[in-house]
C-alpha cells in the first residue's frame, strides 16, 4: 500500500458526502425499524438497505472526486 493510497483513504473519510450518506442510510434504517413489527423482519430489511446505502455513498464520493 503506497502513501498515495493512504491519502486517498484519508480524503474519503474526511469528506462531507460520506457522512451525509451514512446519516441518510441510518435514518432510513431507523424508519424501517420503527415500522416493522418484529426484529427478524427489521434485520431482513435493514441489512440490505444499509449495504446498498453504504455502497451508494462510497460510489457517490468516488464519482465526485
Amino acid at each position: 500500500m503506497a502513501i498515495s493510497d493512504l491519502l486517498e483513504l484519508g480524503e474519503l473519510l474526511t469528506s462531507w458526502r460520506l457522512y451525509v450518506g451514512i446519516a441518510i442510510t441510518a435514518a432510513i434504517c431507523y424508519g424501517i425499524a420503527q415500522v416493522t413489527p418484529n426484529d427478524t423482519l427489521t434485520l431482513a430489511t435493514c441489512i440490505p438497505v444499509g449495504l446498498v446505502g453504504l455502497i451508494a455513498t462510497i460510489r457517490w464520493q468516488l464519482m465526485n472526486d
